[in-house]
């Protein structure tokens, strides 16, 4: 299927573990990184998250379930506070159903939350993204059964952040981004009538506050995610083994 939007995923192809353990280690004691540590840090994590899901980087469609899970067990394993979100819990029902993480890192001594999506863009395919997306009920001809998906609800002055989730897949979660991101998925609430649209709005620090009480739970176990393949092995993890070969 066709994105509405040129999906550039971030790569990186070498990778110094050295690098990546030093910043894992202070994140798993909650010590101080710096703001350029952490966004390479959230790139590599999600790069490695796309790769095992896909190592084409050409369709995440039904994977966010998934993504959640190498996240969630990848925290757990380093000691990392992060919240495991559902948008029917975290937003409202009703809308489209999607998984997402919230991680917070202590960032040059200040505690900031990030929000990981790798597999937002299922949510921006040309066909899901116009106003003839929406059905209408045949009984009911002002209530929507079906509404176009979060991609079409991003606003134009939106997009530049959107893009930046796009491509890496993470953002950080400042109120403007977390409304960005809340607000596409409010408005995909069914039962609106689509020839009388107003466009629907929360304020962010609203969102944040929904998002950082993420508590759902895990669906795939971490025993299947390593028959799998599928798990994030901690850097620190990945230098000893270099170390002790070496």
């Amino acid at each position: 299927m066709e994105y509405i939007v040129d999906f550039n995923p971030y790569e990186e192809k070498n990778i110094d573990n050295n690098y990546y353990a030093d910043i894992e280690k202070r994140v798993s004691l909650r010590k101080s990184i710096t703001q350029n540590e952490a966004e390479n840090y959230l790139r590599r994590l999600c790069y490695e998250v796309r790769k095992s899901i896909n190592p084409n980087m050409d369709n995440y469609d039904y994977k966010c379930d998934l993504a959640q899970s190498i996240f969630g067990h990848y925290f757990n394993k380093i000691g990392c506070k992060y919240s495991p979100c559902a948008t029917h819990m975290a937003i409202t029902n009703g809308v489209d159903g999607h998984s997402f993480t919230v991680v917070l890192l202590n960032v040059e001594g200040e505690e900031k939350p990030f929000l990981l999506d790798p597999t937002f863009i299922q949510f921006f395919h040309q066909e899901k993204c116009q106003k003839s997306a929406y059905f209408v009920s045949p009984i009911l001809p002002n209530q929507c059964l079906l509404t176009p998906d979060a991609g079409y609800f991003i606003k134009e002055e939106d997009m530049d952040a959107a893009n930046f989730l796009l491509r890496y897949g993470y953002i950080e979660l400042t109120e403007e981004y977390a409304r960005m991101y809340g607000d596409s998925f409010l408005n995909t609430k069914a039962g609106a009538d689509p020839n009388n649209f107003k466009f629907q709005s929360i304020p962010g620090k609203i969102y944040i506050n929904a998002f950082l009480a993420g508590k759902e739970k895990l669906s795939k176990p971490e025993i299947e995610l390593m028959h799998n393949g599928q798990t994030i092995v901690p850097f620190q993890e990945r230098a000893y083994r270099s170390l002790k070969v070496g």
